[in-house]
This record gives C-alpha cells, sequence and structure tokens, in this order.
C-alpha cells in the first residue's frame, strides 16, 4: 500500500484539518434536527423562535469552530517551518548536508555533478 513519506508535522497537520472538518460537518448536520423545537414550544416561544434560535446557535457554532481551526492551522503551520530539515542527507555516506553546500565534507560527494550540467540552475544549453 502506497503511504506519503511525510514529515510528522505535515501528518499532524492534515490529521487536525481532517478533524476540524468533521467536526464542523456534524455540528451543522446535527442542527438541521428539529425534533427538539416540537418538544420546546410554549407561549411566549413558538415553533419558529426555537427554530430562528437553533439557526442562530449553529452559526455561531460554526463560527467558533472555524476560528479554532484557523488559528490552530496558523500555529501549526509555524511548527511545521520552524522544524523543517536544514539540509540533506548525502547518498554517498549518509552525513548531513548543509542546506547550500554542494559538497559533501566527509566524502566530498559533488551534488552539482550528480545532477548533469543540463539540469544545473543558471546553465546555458550549448
Amino acid at each position: 500500500m502506497w503511504r506519503p513519506h511525510w514529515r510528522k508535522m505535515t501528518w499532524a497537520i492534515v490529521i487536525f484539518s481532517a478533524l476540524m472538518l468533521l467536526w464542523l460537518i456534524v455540528g451543522i448536520t446535527s442542527a438541521n434536527n428539529s425534533s427538539h423545537c416540537a418538544h420546546e414550544t410554549s407561549r411566549f416561544f413558538s415553533r419558529s423562535d426555537c427554530t430562528a434560535a437553533r439557526d442562530v446557535g449553529t452559526g455561531i457554532g460554526t463560527a467558533i469552530v472555524f476560528t479554532l481551526w484557523f488559528i490552530g492551522f496558523i500555529v501549526l503551520s509555524v511548527i511545521w517551518f520552524m522544524t523543517r530539515p536544514k539540509g540533506r542527507d548525502c547518498p554517498a555516506c549518509g552525513e548531513k548536508v548543509k542546506r547550500g553546500h554542494t559538497t559533501c565534507p566527509s566524502c566530498s560527494y559533488d551534488f552539482a555533478a550528480a545532477v548533469g550540467p543540463s539540469q544545473v540552475q543558471g546553465s546555458q544549453p550549448g
């Protein structure tokens, strides 16, 4: 079975967003149940008043969940950016090579030569 090779924080963002979306969907669909308003009518509180109050409550709840989703997404995204890898693995020796370096300090593997002259950024074709 194919599984994307994402970082842990990427999985956290995806799972958080899926849970918040599920919370929104369940909250909106459960508010459409009008059986509660049938039992809550009185001389001062009609069925239409109950339905209107339920709709307002659903709107407020949806706005709160959406706001929590947005804030959580921003916080998790900042953490995702702060924890990204600072380099890449050398395919020859496996050591970490800092971003921007074109050769491995341990084994002198040349990343630019491995890519080839036609794929190096800024090179002009023949």
